[in-house]
């Protein structure tokens, strides 16, 4: 880092702020830089490396926070000090984002600016004593400032902190104007009994001040929030013109995977959340039966469990993954009563024990404000993940009274919940065990069915909405029951994704449909227009892009004849990642299909993230179109907005002539159904004996 003057980066939407900050900051003798978009500044605090960063929380998106995240996340914007200005201390994001929030400094407006110069004056402080740790690690040709996990505190001749890196106030739980004027000896284990500083008695000063290095393998430290860590650390001698005489370099020992594992055995504790695990919950449970079998109240188990976690391992990695359960365990725990219990399972399953409600509605009033909280977006290392979850509610004694049995019903009424649509809450009743077991049922029959191939394509014609042309074909799967009949795919695929059989299924689909194509004459088959769905979990695997592009290449079909079908729920993880992937299919030539909007989980400026071609309307909308007029007037609506985005309309199952008449007057591009199929029946356009139809090239 080069000696100039301190440079602070202001990021905030309103001129007149700005003009202000700036003010303020070349009075102090630092240069200021702004702007006005949060978008802008993680490349000018990688670009500049300022000495602080003032942020506004209302900025338009990516907004304040967001801002922060992706500036908490990135390794060469992670160190520098964020000073975040927000409209009041009870801004409802402060409180959703606690734990990112806990790494900055918070002032609220109006800036009071006698401490807006206190903030600037430390902080401009730390620029300068960093510089000079900067250029010794540069000498070294080390890293600056150590390493990403290396805490780094700077003392003076009185043994106080003066510095303090962020891997510092990571480790310690503390900012550095916390840190700032804290003795050395009272972060160690002895406690320090004496009111005055014994420093130059402290073993650290002894040895450094005979200009030795003392490196010390293990030792303990102590947190600002009172709790140890173990750590190791070095103390090295340094001559500073800041007054600086000592540098302080730790960094935290951590217990291998397999210890953590075991001592989470033994404390019934899980390791990952730090809440009670299976054991615990189940003993805890008993012990309330009887109490409440004495007292006569009730109480609830709620069994809670994330909607499309499996996407978000997958999409995210399992890293990000560990990282959105704890905080999903956050802020349940911070919803509910001291005198509640909240434990982990497994994987993404959690189980809430309300201990003494007064009715059986007070569980579900609380089970909604769970979902409600779980809705909110979460911001993890640059990322912004959208999930939601689904809750099984049930109550002693209406629903058992042992903890084996309140938990099996718990788990029924949350598998109902998924089946009615997730993000909901259902209270447990007979009828829902039954569906429990219906549905591990099903999910062993599926692993029979890929076995042994139970499955039925169909080619199903899709026309343009004055049925002119034939203009695609519509790849549709079902499975052949052996003892339920043809089912739908939508009747089971929720289940094919939990139990992560989805990739296998659809890898099947694209080979037996394409390979039918392949068999075409070349002149028939430069005509084929195919939608084909598939698993978002394939797209989202290392290399899936290439195993599209792949795959119809073999059977001599270029990629702009194929039109790919996503379903809606991709949406509930909304990432970089996500837009790169079918960014990539577009480039590729590949035509996109949203499948079944309005289902609710993509809002309609997210549609311009990615170029689709085609927007399939749910289902729900098609059946509802010929029923009353309001339910018209939404459906035109929506076409007419995603028309205003450029992107067609397709709407399938059409089986009615009624329905088939209202959606061509409201303009839906393209159509498929019975209704459709009758049509054709007057003029067929087919393609030799394989009954594939005919496309216009």
């Amino acid at each position: 880092m080069t000696k100039q003057q301190p440079l602070v980066i202001v990021c905030d939407p309103e001129d007149s702020n700005i003009a202000y900050y700036t003010e303020v900051i070349e009075a102090m003798g630092a240069r200021c830089v702004a702007t006005s978009v949060g978008g802008n500044v993680v490349n000018l605090v990688e670009s500049h490396q300022p000495a602080l960063v003032i942020l506004d929380s209302q900025l338009e998106e990516p907004d304040g926070y967001q801002t922060l995240n992706l500036l908490k996340s990135g390794k060469k914007t992670r160190p520098i000090p964020v000073l975040l200005v927000v409209s009041n201390l009870s801004e409802r994001k402060m409180c959703l984002y606690e734990a990112m929030v806990d790494l900055v400094t918070v002032l609220s407006k109006p800036v009071n600016e006698r401490q807006l110069q206190r903030y600037l004056q430390h902080y401009l402080a730390q620029y300068a004593v960093r510089a000079e740790i900067e250029a010794l690690y540069s000498e070294e040709k080390a890293d600056p400032i150590g390493s990403q996990e290396e805490g780094i505190l700077a003392l003076d001749a009185k043994g106080q902190i003066v510095f303090a890196n962020f891997a510092a106030e990571q480790l310690l739980k503390a900012n550095s104007m916390a840190l700032s004027g804290v003795y050395l000896e009272s972060l160690f284990e002895e406690g320090c009994t004496q009111a005055r500083s014994r420093w130059s008695e402290h073993p650290v000063a002894r040895v450094t001040g005979e200009d030795q290095i003392l490196q010390v393998d293990k030792s303990i430290l102590w947190r600002r929030d009172g709790e140890s860590i173990s750590a190791k650390f070095a103390a090295i001698p340094f001559k500073s013109n800041h007054g600086v005489t000592l540098l302080f370099a730790f960094k935290q020992l951590k217990d291998t995977r397999e210890s953590k594992d075991k001592l989470a055995k033994l404390s019934q504790v899980d390791h990952l959340t730090n809440l009670p695990t299976r054991a615990f919950i189940e003993e805890h449970i008993d012990r309330t039966v009887l109490k409440a079998g004495i007292t006569g109240y009730y109480f609830a188990v709620l069994s809670v469990d994330l909607d499309h976690f499996r996407h978000i391992n997958e999409s995210l990695g399992h890293d990000r993954g560990d990282t959105l359960l704890k905080a999903v365990a956050d802020r349940i725990h911070a919803l509910v009563r001291r005198d509640d219990q909240l434990a982990r399972l497994e994987g993404d399953e959690f189980v809430l024990v309300l201990s003494h409600i007064d009715s059986p509605e007070n569980a579900g009033m609380v089970a909604n404000k769970v979902i409600e909280r779980i809705r909110e977006p979460f911001l993890l290392d640059g990322h912004e993940v959208f999930t939601g979850c689904s809750i099984g509610v049930s109550v002693y004694p209406n629903c058992g009274d042992d903890a084996t049995t309140l938990m099996k019903n718990a788990e029924a009424a949350l598998a109902r919940a998924k089946a009615v649509g997730r993000n909901h809450y259902q209270y447990y009743t007979v009828e829902m065990n039954k569906l429990r077991v219906e549905q591990m049922q099903l999910e062993y029959e599926l692993h029979l069915a890929l076995e042994q191939k139970q499955w039925r394509i169909q080619y199903l014609p899709v026309t343009s909405r004055d049925q002119a042309d034939v203009v695609a074909c519509e790849v549709r799967l079902s499975w052949l029951h052996p003892h339920k009949g043809e089912l739908a795919l939508e009747a089971f695929l929720q289940q094919a994704e939990e139990a992560g059989l989805a990739p296998t299924l659809f890898r099947w689909l694209w080979q037996q449909a394409l390979a039918r194509f392949d068999r075409l004459p070349d002149d028939s088959k430069s005509k084929v227009r195919l939608i084909l769905p598939i698993s978002p979990a394939i797209l989202l695997q290392e290399g899936g892009v290439d195993w599209v592009i792949n795959a119809i290449a073999e059977v001599g079909l270029g990629s702009h004849q194929i039109y790919i079908e996503l379903p809606e729920s991709y949406y509930s993880v909304r990432h970089q990642q996500h837009s790169e992937v079918l960014n990539e299919l577009c480039r590729n030539g590949f035509n996109l299909i949203l499948d079944s909007f309005g289902t609710g989980y993509a809002p309609l400026n997210r549609l311009k993230e990615v170029p689709y071609t085609l927007v399939k309307l749910s289902e729900s909308f098609v059946a509802a179109c010929e029923l009353a007029k309001t339910d018209q007037a939404i459906i035109k609506g929506v076409v007419d907005m995603v028309h205003q985005l450029g992107i067609q309309v397709l709407a399938t199952s059409v089986d009615r002539d009624a329905q088939q008449g209202f959606l061509q007057s409201v303009g839906c591009d393209w159509l498929s159904g019975d209704a459709i199929d009758r049509e054709l029946e007057r003029t067929p356009q087919k393609l030799d004996e394989m009954g594939i139809f005919v496309f216009p090239g």
